[in-house]
């Protein structure tokens, strides 16, 4: 019988392996491990052999490779959507975590990390990365604590920031008023913008410069004041970044029902109807285009009508016939006494084939008319003051009556007064022409002139209001 060897105190020094399978070192999970320094075991947890430093178990790996990522320019918008970055390399171990590094060394884990297999990994990117600290570089971390770093990996393309505030834009905005507003984003890499509307529409007769962002164009007519609300976008050609805006486009009543407008210092209808007119003159008399700095117009260009027949002849026919209601009104600052034969301007209306005439004129300096065969003039106050500009007004109701009244240059105004005529027409009287600055007799430029300087003239198919006439004095 042989007797047992007792290995109780068995020491062994310098151990030499000589086999070639390989030395079976002790095994076990995570929670069976000792507290020995030096202790050399495989982790059935982990699957790696470890180490124990008499601080932490170490496992024992090699480390992880990055080659590349699936997109190294990636936009603010996508990762506002849940951007899955996808990482290539080599020996990549389930449970590894990943990090994305700014260029300030801010560190931002990402929340979601997918093992796929041990050449790539997806990382969520968080939504706190942009491009504030790119380029960006990608740090993946296995369980074994060993790491691999890619270096400016990528970078965040930040969408466009829009400067103008969202809302009403434009400030106040009338119809037919020339509007020039401009909306401004930038991008933070420096790139061109380019601008669209989205949504919605701008306001009739404007147009976006796609470049500027300049709002442009002569706003249209509209019957009341309306509000158009859009969305623009602006572009840097890979990022959208939008806005909401909105403009209100004014209703102005001094436009409503405006047959034909003459401005300072010309014979073009502004009304937009085409009628324009025509200079004439005989005798000695011509028309000419000045400038005049009198309040209440400023400085601007009128028209000076002088004496002996020079005057504007206008399309007759399409202006102003019949009984409809109209207003006419104009600026008038006499160049010196005006007589009764100094007619500011002048209509036909009258029974059809005979010669009587409406006529406003300015005798004894103050308002009156010819018409229909008669002499009708204000027997209250002086209108008109040599070198002093007035606003007169001349209303037709529509039943054979005329109303006038006028502002002056300090916005005083007279009662109104009002007479009739009857056998007003619906045609206009034989021969008759329609005439600024002059009489509407026939034959055309037969008597009668200014000796004035008129601006504004303007032809209403209605009665305006007395607040209208107060406000068109303003303008």
């Amino acid at each position: 019988m042989t007797k047992a060897r007792d290995l109780a105190n068995f020491n062994p020094t310098n151990i030499t392996d000589t086999g070639t399978e390989g030395t079976k070192v002790a095994s076990g999970t995570t929670a069976q491990r000792g507290s020995t320094t030096g202790q050399i075991r495989f982790n059935t947890t982990t699957g790696l052999a470890e180490y124990y430093d008499g601080t932490t178990f170490k496992s024992i790996d090699s480390p992880p490779t990055i080659s590349s990522v699936n997109n190294t320019n990636i936009t603010e918008t996508q990762i506002s959507a849940n951007f899955d970055l996808v990482i290539t390399g080599s020996s990549f171990n389930s449970g590894a975590t990943v990090k994305f590094i700014g260029n300030d060394g801010t560190e931002y884990s990402s929340p979601t990390v997918t093992v796929n297999s041990t050449t790539q990994v997806t990382a969520r990117v968080p939504t706190s990365v942009t491009h504030a600290n790119e380029p960006f570089d990608v740090k993946l971390t296995n369980t074994s604590a060993l790491f691999a770093t890619l270096a400016d990996a990528f970078n965040v393309n930040a969408s466009p920031t829009w400067s103008t505030a969202s809302g009403q834009i434009g400030g106040t905005i009338t119809e037919q008023d020339t509007v020039n507003v401009s909306v401004s984003a930038s991008d933070p890499e420096g790139s061109s913008i380019t601008y669209s509307v989205q949504s919605g529409s701008l306001p009739s007769g404007l147009s976006l410069n796609s470049s500027t962002g300049a709002i442009t164009g002569t706003a249209s007519s509209v019957s009341s004041n309306t509000t158009s609300s859009f969305t623009l976008r602006a572009s840097d050609g890979t990022n959208n970044t939008d806005r909401a805006f909105s403009m209100v486009v004014n209703n102005d009543s001094l436009l409503d029902g405006l047959v034909a407008w003459y401005q300072t210092g010309g014979v073009t209808d502004s009304s937009g109807n085409g009628r324009n007119g025509t200079f004439s003159g005989s005798n000695s008399g011509s028309i000419s285009t000045v400038t005049d700095s009198g309040t209440p117009l400023g400085s601007r260009s009128v028209t000076s009508y002088p004496d002996s027949n020079g005057y504007c002849a206008l399309p007759t026919s399409t202006i102003i016939t019949g009984t409809n209601a109209r207003t006419i009104t104009c600026w008038v600052k006499p160049s010196g006494t005006l007589n009764n034969n100094d007619y500011i301007f002048g209509f036909g209306l009258c029974v059809g084939g005979g010669k009587g005439t409406f006529n406003a004129r300015g005798g004894s300096q103050k308002m009156g008319f010819m018409g229909c065969g008669a002499d009708y003039d204000h027997s209250g106050d002086t209108v008109y003051s040599s070198g002093t500009w007035v606003r007169i007004f001349y209303t037709f109701s529509g039943t054979n009556t005329v109303s006038a009244y006028y502002l002056d240059g300090s916005g005083n105004r007279v009662s109104n007064w009002s007479t009739s005529l009857s056998g007003i027409s619906t045609s206009n009287a034989s021969g008759a022409t329609a005439q600024i600055g002059g009489h509407s007799n026939e034959p055309i430029g037969d008597n009668g002139g200014c000796n004035s300087r008129i601006a504004d003239f303007r032809i209403y198919n209605r009665v305006l209001t007395e607040a209208e006439m107060e406000s068109l004095y303003n303008k």
